[in-house]
């Protein structure tokens, strides 16, 4: 009989076969960890999915043949795990599916890189979708933010007539011929303004309550909302739950067109019912909301009865599957061209049961009082209307997100807002502006989208990204018109600073009117406007200056965004007369170099003195290092840092370089994490370990065969080598060929699994020539794993020619 051991995690009980682990001391760590290993992979099973995006799959589309789709979406809650699914629900004959990827969206029709994630279907990367199915992707091990957009690609090898579509996106869908799905940007050949084939993103998240689903017709749908700005009704409720702590996923499943009683445009909201409401993920809620409006538009001899007959029969569907009915009442539509008074009066009419307590309605979500014109009550307030008279604008839209009662979905989280790291940033000092304060979206800062990469720095991910700037560290990007930032600071001594902004734009942005200021929390400028110049890039950075005049002791000081287009790094606050003193460079500047080099320090502060250190552990400050006086010899690698400072002047940013030297005597060692990693898949890391051969190790996180990281060398000479590699080994290793320049060298695959984590001594790849002297592409592509690694991690420590 097999003993079974009860484990706890996470107030979660498991029933944990030991017969299934490997003999062992039962009480050694290693034996510990894989019962946690087991007990964490239950709970995840255990998680149901939620929706986090959704459309309704409607009848009709386009043709394709050989030809990519990039599809953007944007999500309401996050999680840890990803599916998607796909639909071809209105199909007449089965479609196939390949090389669908996931990734979190970058700009237009790009992915992020490092966030490219292959999606399977049974284990496999393709997919044929019998006509009149669903189905529904592998579980994808990939981080989903809440609020973010992300691409979901895919490829159509064969001549495909669309049949099952959702007709308006309002989101650029790209198109682009071959299969690229995997491509980082697409070179475009068209673009379209539905969905395809795809339906659901859904998500696992213990954090997770459930989903309310949004069903009703265009006004759901986000009809005439701004393209491509996520500007529908549902995405600023999904805003709205998320700054106030709920976890609900919002899934949208309006229709342009649709009716509550007829079938039009796509079956009726009595006939989608239990497709379209009921069959979606961990749905706890429902809004119905605009169907009507359709019906009383199209027919003018349906009554309010005939209406309020048909939402009895949804409350009835609702309560029986166990969901809460929340019910809304019609907008106003007069003016629209097919407002007639009988339909007024239904419209009338089935607002005064949706509001009456006798209605079954679980909840009331009254959009009529919300968006009417008090002083004429069956017309849009005009601030509303989107111009047609039957479709909000955006701020009618966000009207009706407003309207809608949290305590529906749970109790908000009472949000306070307070300083970054619980301490206020120090006035003279330099904050950097990724540091806003913590509060939450409308109390410590605003922002009309989220679009951040940096999303392990700040747990709301927004518009955070790594920068490339002097010193590293993270920089606040996706600025945009209205949006602000709150900074609790410490004033020591009242007087007028001088602040110093690292900003960065590949335009100059701004004209009378400025792209920034500061201000006071109650909208007194401090500042006056603050024009950023084109500086040629999004990473190539330049110091900016305005002047404020701040009291002294404890303030919040906000920054206001004026206009959009650059990113912040940091801003330094100094005493008024006194000025930051220009950070070092290094010449020649940091990287892979083949023989000793000597490196020199300067600063455009002329009169600033430079202290340096070349540990790779001490930062150089005032009295921290060694103080320069000539160039600095370089044999080996070493990490540089510099600082310029001067009595008068406010110490520079610390400059920050790392010299890999490789020497030609016979042996050319480079360190892999000085060649700019790159690659597929999963995200690349390089690590720091005093044990690892010149200090440091890079990992890609690879998920599948076929997934890569490559490494560009400096110039080689030309001659004949022998290549080795060292690398990091442990249980999660993949086995893997190396290629230089596209072509395989020898015959070896490397394995790199072991159950202790270590490095072996280096292993043989092969012998290659290089005719010329050059640079050169090396390429590490997954080939299998050893069955009892656990995934197909690759890694590198250094590359040996000799």
């Amino acid at each position: 009989m097999l003993k079974k051991t009860f484990f706890t995690a996470t107030n979660l009980h498991f029933l944990i076969k030991e017969s299934s682990l490997p003999a062992m001391n039962k009480t050694t760590p290693l034996f510990l960890g894989l019962l946690l290993a087991q007990a964490v992979t239950l709970q995840a099973q255990s998680l149901p999915w939620t929706g986090t995006w959704g459309v309704t799959p409607q009848s009709g589309g386009n043709t394709f043949n050989n030809q990519t789709i990039r599809q953007i979406v944007y999500t309401s809650a996050g999680g840890s795990a990803a599916r998607i699914r796909l639909s071809n629900l209105f199909g007449s004959q089965s479609v196939l599916i390949s090389d669908v990827h996931i990734a979190l969206a970058g700009t237009g029709s790009s992915i992020q890189p490092g966030t490219d994630h292959v999606v399977t279907f049974g284990g496999t990367g393709s997919v044929t979708v019998a006509a009149g199915a669903d189905v529904n992707s592998d579980s994808i091990p990939m981080t989903i933010p809440s609020l973010s957009e992300v691409a979901i690609s895919f490829y159509l090898p064969n001549s495909t007539s669309v049949r099952t579509y959702h007709q308006f996106s309002f989101q650029t869908v790209y198109v682009a011929n071959g299969d690229v799905s995997g491509s980082t940007n697409l070179s475009v050949a068209s673009t379209q303004s539905s969905y395809f084939f795809l339906t659901n993103l859904d998500v696992q998240s213990p954090a997770l309550t459930g989903a309310v689903v949004t069903f009703g017709a265009s006004i759901t749908d986000g009809f005439g909302s701004t393209q491509n700005a996520n500007h529908r009704w549902p995405n600023f409720l999904a805003q709205r739950l998320s700054a106030a702590g709920i976890n609900v996923g919002v899934i949208n499943q309006g229709v342009s067109g649709n009716q509550l009683l007829n079938n039009n445009n796509t079956l009726s909201a009595l006939n989608r019912f239990q497709h379209d409401v009921v069959g979606q993920p961990n749905v706890r809620w429902v809004i119905f909301s605009d169907d009507p409006i359709n019906d009383v538009g199209n027919n003018h001899s349906i009554t309010g009865a005939q209406l309020i007959a048909g939402v009895k029969q949804l409350i009835s569907q609702a309560h029986s599957n166990g969901l809460k009915f929340l019910g809304s009442t019609l907008t106003p539509f007069k003016g629209a061209g097919y407002w007639s008074s009988a339909g007024e009066t239904a419209r009338e009419q089935y607002n005064a049961f949706v509001l009456s307590p006798s209605s079954g309605c679980d909840g009331v979500i009254d959009q009529d009082t919300a968006t009417h014109d008090p002083n004429n009550p069956t017309q849009f307030l005009p601030a509303f209307d989107s111009g047609d008279h039957l479709h909000p604008n955006d701020a009618g839209y966000q009207a009706i997100a407003n309207a809608v009662n949290l305590s529906f979905f749970g109790t908000p989280q009472t949000q306070t807002e307070a300083p970054f790291g619980g301490t206020p940033a120090a006035i003279p000092g330099t904050i950097q502006n990724e540091n806003y304060d913590t509060g939450g979206e409308g109390l410590a800062y605003h922002v009309t989208s989220i679009n951040g990469t940096a999303n392990s720095y700040r747990s709301d991910g927004v518009d955070l990204e790594t920068t490339a700037d002097t010193g590293g560290g993270i920089d606040l990007g996706w600025t945009g018109s209205g949006q602000w930032f709150k900074y609790t600071v410490n004033v020591t001594t009242a007087g007028t600073y001088t602040v110093s902004f690292r900003v960065a734009s590949i335009t100059a942005v701004g004209a009378s009117a400025g792209s920034f200021h500061l201000q006071t929390p109650s909208g007194t400028n401090l500042s006056g406007p603050i024009n950023v110049p084109g500086t040629g890039g999004w990473q190539t950075w330049t110091t900016i200056t305005a002047t404020v005049t701040l009291p002294a002791g404890q303030q919040i000081i906000e920054l206001f965004e004026d206009a959009g287009g650059y990113n912040f790094n940091f801003m330094t606050f100094a005493s008024a007369g006194s000025q930051m003193a220009i950070a070092p460079v290094f010449s020649p500047g940091s990287g892979t170099y083949t023989s000793a080099q000597n490196v020199s320090i300067t600063s455009a502060t002329s009169v600033a003195s430079i202290r340096y250190t070349t540990d790779g552990k001490t930062t150089p400050t005032e009295t921290v290092g060694t103080l320069y006086s000539g160039p600095v010899s370089i044999s080996s690698t070493t990490t540089l840092e510099a600082i310029a400072y001067e009595t008068g002047f406010t110490d520079s940013p610390v400059t920050s370089g790392t010299y890999t030297i490789a020497t030609t005597t016979g042996k050319i060692t480079l360190q892999a994490s000085s060649l700019s990693p790159s690659g597929s898949g999963q995200a690349i890391s390089t690590t720091a370990d005093a044990a690892a051969p010149g200090g440091t190790w890079v990992k890609i996180t690879s998920t599948a065969v076929g997934q890569w990281i490559q490494f560009t060398t400096p110039s080689i000479p030309a001659g004949t080598y022998n290549l080795s590699l060292i690398y990091r080994s442990n249980n999660t290793r993949a086995q893997h060929n190396v290629a230089i320049d596209g072509a395989q060298v020898g015959t070896t695959i490397v394995d790199q699994y072991a159950v202790t984590a270590t490095y072996p001594p280096a292993v043989a790849i092969g012998s290659v020539n290089f005719g010329t002297a050059g640079t050169h592409v090396i390429r590490l592509t997954a080939t299998g794993k050893n069955a009892a690694s656990t995934s197909f991690q690759i890694s590198a420590v250094q590359f040996i020619f000799q």
